[in-house]
């Protein structure tokens, strides 16, 4: 239990900090070209063991192989695109909601292709995370429901690959290990962006730009080494234990709250009491969460 608590906190930090630095870059930086440096930085680093053979990947393993390329290809490949658009087509509410079920939909499509199993216990700790969310997007002055049909298409089609790449890492880790699932991500999305990036008339000055400062520099290395490896390592390790829509649920709840959080500290962000009582709300739901999923781990599961 200690291992995943950890592990749980690595990966909210990473992900809940992870939008300060995303905002600086993309001062200087198109959004792919984000994507693209910061993928092709963790795929590097993950290199060196795989070729040392500290990492091995073997394609021809086994029944799940199909499983951990499609993990790669959910995410980041096709998340990080359609989400980047879908939050530029819409409003930071609209996106905000939609974020906010990707548990639901992990559990829906578990439920559908994966034929995992649902207790109310589970449900009702899901749509209490959920409506915390919604407590604290809804009542903000600042909310503003809007975007275009395409933008709230590219965010449907976000959740669904946010969902499927957790389903996907799990039933991967059947035959491989973390490592192994966090490399192949990292290697699909710098290959698919670093291609992207250059149809789009982006050259080497991907990689000089964030390099130009060490303020931009720092911050690169946070998304690719703390981000990108680190919380995408603990995750996948993470789905080892735990059913994937709990652990969205968990990590997506705390991550939220953290970054809303460094908002207000950092960004000066707006909040009021109905930020206290979503978040609040939301912790409750992440509470019952974690009770099912110690429950899990202490049975073995």
């Amino acid at each position: 239990m200690m291992l995943t608590i950890f592990l749980i906190a690595m990966i909210s930090i990473g992900w809940g900090l992870a939008f300060i630095s995303l905002a600086i870059l993309l001062k200087a930086m198109a959004p792919i070209q984000v994507l693209a440096a910061r993928w092709s930085i963790t795929a590097l680093i993950l290199l060196v063991p795989v070729l040392t053979g500290r990492i091995r990947i073997d394609l021809r393993k086994g029944r799940n192989t199909a499983f951990l390329l499609l993990t790669g290809l959910f995410e980041p490949c096709a998340y990080s695109i359609l989400e980047a658009y879908g939050i530029k087509m819409t409003s930071a509410s609209t996106s905000a909601i939609f974020v906010a079920s990707i548990p639901s939909m992990t559990l829906i499509l578990g439920i559908l292709f994966f034929r995992n199993k649902a207790s109310l216990k589970q449900v009702a700790s899901l749509a209490i995370t959920f409506i915390g969310v919604v407590i604290a997007t809804f009542l903000s002055p600042a909310f503003a429901l809007g975007g275009t049909k395409a933008g709230m298409i590219c965010m449907t089609f976000g959740v669904i690959a946010a969902s499927m790449y957790s389903l996907s890492s799990r039933r991967a880790s059947e035959e491989f290990d973390a490592a192994s699932i966090t490399a192949v991500m990292a290697f699909e999305g710098a290959i698919l962006f670093n291609i992207i990036a250059l149809v789009r008339g982006h050259g080497i000055d991907t990689f000089t730009v964030p390099f130009s400062s060490g303020v931009l520099t720092g911050h690169l290395l946070f998304l690719s080494i703390f981000c990108a490896f680190g919380s995408y390592f603990c995750f996948n390790r993470l789905l080892q234990y735990v059913d994937a829509a709990l652990a969205n649920n968990i990590v997506g709840s705390l991550s939220t709250i953290i970054g809303v959080a460094a908002g207000i500290i950092f960004m000066g962000d707006l909040w009021g009491w109905y930020t206290v009582v979503g978040l609040a709300v939301t912790l409750v739901g992440v509470w019952l969460s974690t009770m099912l999923m110690k429950d899990a781990v202490e049975d073995g599961g």
